[in-house]
């Protein structure tokens, strides 16, 4: 049982001793000063409040550590699951059993290495790379160790990836054999936050294709697919095309279950397994039909198209879980779900990041512009200008764009036909992207989350951001909460563009967590023991209200450079803007007539069209404020300077918690040095 001091204390000295473990096998103390002690004091607490759900199997919620990227929360939860592995030995109704669930097969295979030299013989994993009979090798071609999913119960620790954990046989992770019994294991460490929804997207045209694409194989199939088509053709007939469809108010749900009802049975299921392959976007399709069936899809305007999406919630939500992610704390999943639980978390300063906004490339909406060979052309001219402004020869630099311009081979800028081009290690992971001295990796948006691949970056450029459309947005908060079309945010809309606060929270989030995850994958991510991350440049091109709105929230303490414009339709706000950013940072006050010469027009002619709330907010990132003054002296902007607040005595004291272990440490460093 887990509900009394003395089990939480005794696990807690176990925490401690893994501590100084992974620290001597490391050789290396960094784990144990101020900053990052509190990390581990952040994680050990979670760890306790989701055993104590286990214990009692109730309260079914995640407990979440949304400390700063880079800031130790994997290492703290290596010692957590060492400790607990290491009570249950010695405590008869210790909590048992843990599973870490990793987002990468290649990042689950490192966790295994590592976690299986701290405790030999007491770790099992299974990704399809390590399967005992059938490894795919897709991603690990000599993986550390192989089991069967059957194994995994026989370890008191076991490793998955996200895609199993949410699949039919998670059972096989979750429960464990211990004591002569099977039980449910007492702790679920998931890394990275996973996707509690599935979202399905597609056009009649699409549909048509894929359903013809099957039948080619599968003939006998017809009469499922063409009832599937029936209930999607009646929304591309009609005016209306602004309007919101739900095919559960139409059909209602006992046709939508009459006509769907296959593509629930295990025939469709092993249908899909054999031709999912063949048959490209067959996921998506029956996806969908089990979503309408289910009442979960909608139909949705997108400019001439009609768009069919539908959701599958994994809600991966149960007694027993923690989460580690750094921005759960502003990816809005926990606003709008009570089931998200956060822990305190000592907060990172960025005042060593430098981030400098450059003009975006073009202001048309990029899935379109980049479809031409020409706009890519110089689209990627325009990033190797950037490049070489921002980056010295001899750094290393990480560049975060979109996808299309690898799949068309126009990121790095080599020749067409490059050989490296079909190595992706070379420019993804080795710096082998060079540029006048520059040595460069390339990544696009959607990958990169948790990798400490270029930790060694003096640079990284975000090349615009990463968003999702809102169609996608409202069925991921419909699907964490659970909800039906006809119900909740999606329920109350009538277009797209209706009013939806948890839809917006959502589709902001995902852009914001996007950009704080990569912008932070270069020397940013290392902390000195007061918290303060390393130096590094961060270059980004995206709209400048979205980066001034929330750079506090995202980089608190970051210092910001706006470059100019260059467009002939810069407005004078942004004009403002940028002087005050490029201001040597010793001059505290800019009278306004100084600014009449980057204007072109006097002060009182602009003044009420710059000074708006969002002007004022935007102004306030960059560490300035506006003064009104009449006379000789006239308004001005001032620089507000901020003095560093003192820890206050409470973290001081949780701090010192630390000292006793880490003089250990060092010694014991010592001796083995």
């Amino acid at each position: 049982m887990f509900n009394s001091l003395a089990c939480e204390n005794a696990l807690r000295a176990a925490y401690e001793d893994a501590i100084l473990t992974i620290c001597i096998t490391r050789q290396t103390d960094h784990l144990l000063n101020g900053f990052y002690a509190k990390i581990g004091d952040a994680v050990f607490e979670a760890g306790c409040r989701a055993l104590k759900d286990a214990d009692e199997y109730k309260n079914a919620r995640i407990h979440t550590v949304a400390a700063p990227v880079g800031s130790g929360k994997t290492s703290f939860s290596y010692a957590l699951m060492m400790a607990v592995t290491r009570y249950s030995e010695i405590s008869l109704g210790a909590p048992y059993g843990c599973l870490f669930v990793v987002d990468q097969i290649k990042k689950a295979d490192e966790v295994y290495r590592e976690l299986n030299e701290l405790l030999p013989g007491k770790v099992a994993i299974w990704t399809g790379d390590h399967d005992k009979h059938n490894p795919k090798g897709e991603k690990i071609k000599n993986p550390a160790a192989r089991f069967t999913q059957d194994e995994l119960r026989l370890y008191p620790i076991a490793i998955v990836t996200h895609k199993f954990y949410v699949s039919k046989n998670q059972y096989k992770a979750l429960l464990t054999a211990h004591n002569q019994r099977v039980e449910h294991r007492a702790l679920v460490i998931i890394d990275e936050k996973p996707e509690h929804v599935t979202p399905f997207e597609l056009t009649l045209d699409q549909a048509q294709r894929i359903k013809d694409g099957l039948l080619e194989k599968r003939p006998d199939l017809k009469d499922h697919l063409d009832d599937l088509l029936r209930l999607m053709m009646p929304y591309t007939i009609g005016n209306d095309c602004n309007t919101i469809k739900r095919p559960s108010e139409t059909w209602g749900d006992d046709v939508l279950a009459q006509r769907l009802q296959w593509f629930k049975t295990t025939e469709a299921e092993r249908v899909l397994k054999e031709y999912k392959q063949q048959v490209s976007g067959l996921d998506q399709l029956f996806g969908l039909a089990k979503a309408m069936e289910a009442g979960c899809a909608f139909v949705a305007p997108s400019g001439p198209l009609v768009r069919y999406v539908g959701w599958r919630s994994e809600r991966i939500v149960r007694p027993g879980t923690v989460l580690l992610d750094a921005t759960a704390d502003i990816d809005g999943v926990s606003v709008i779900c009570p089931w998200m639980q956060h822990v305190h978390v000592p907060k990172a300063s960025y005042e060593n990041l430098e981030i400098i906004r450059v003009p975006q490339h073009t202001k048309q909406v990029l899935s379109a512009y980049l479809k031409s060979a020409s706009n890519r052309r110089a689209y990627v001219e325009t990033l190797t200008g950037i490049i070489r402004d921002h980056m010295i020869p001899g750094e290393r630099g990480l560049v975060v764009c979109k996808k299309i311009l690898f799949d068309n081979e126009s990121v790095p800028n080599w020749s067409e036909g490059d050989p490296r081009f079909q190595v992706p290690e070379t420019y993804a992971e080795n710096y082998e992207w060079e540029i006048d001295g520059r040595q460069l990796c390339a990544i696009h948006w959607g990958t990169g989350i948790g990798s400490n691949d270029w930790k060694d970056a003096d640079v990284v450029f975000l090349m615009d951001e990463f968003f999702i459309p809102r169609r996608i947005a409202a069925a991921n908060t419909q699907g964490l909460r659970g909800h039906r079309a006809d119900e909740g945010d999606l329920g109350s809309m009538t277009t797209m563009n209706s009013k939806a606060e948890g839809v917006d929270i959502i589709a902001d989030g995902h852009r914001l967590r996007h950009t704080k995850q990569l912008a932070l994958r270069g020397r940013a991510r290392c902390y000195d023991e007061n918290g303060v991350c390393g130096r590094q440049r961060l270059v980004v091109s995206c709209d400048l209200q979205n980066l001034l709105r929330h750079a506090e929230l995202l980089f608190p303490g970051a210092k910001i450079e706006l470059t100019a414009q260059g467009d002939a339709d810069s407005t004078y706000a942004h004009k403002v803007l940028t002087a005050l950013s490029r201001t040597d940072p010793h001059v505290t006050i800019v009278k306004t007539k100084r600014l009449e010469w980057t204007l072109g027009k006097p002060w009182r002619t602009v003044s009420s069209n710059v000074l708006t709330e969002d002007f004022r907010t935007e102004m306030a990132a960059l560490g300035w404020r506006y003064v009104t003054g009449k006379g000789r002296n006239g308004s001005s902007f001032e620089r507000v300077v901020e003095q560093r607040q003192a820890e206050t005595s409470d973290e001081e004291d949780t701090a010192a918690l630390m000292v006793t272990i880490k003089e250990a440490a060092l010694g014991a460093l010592d001796l083995i040095s």
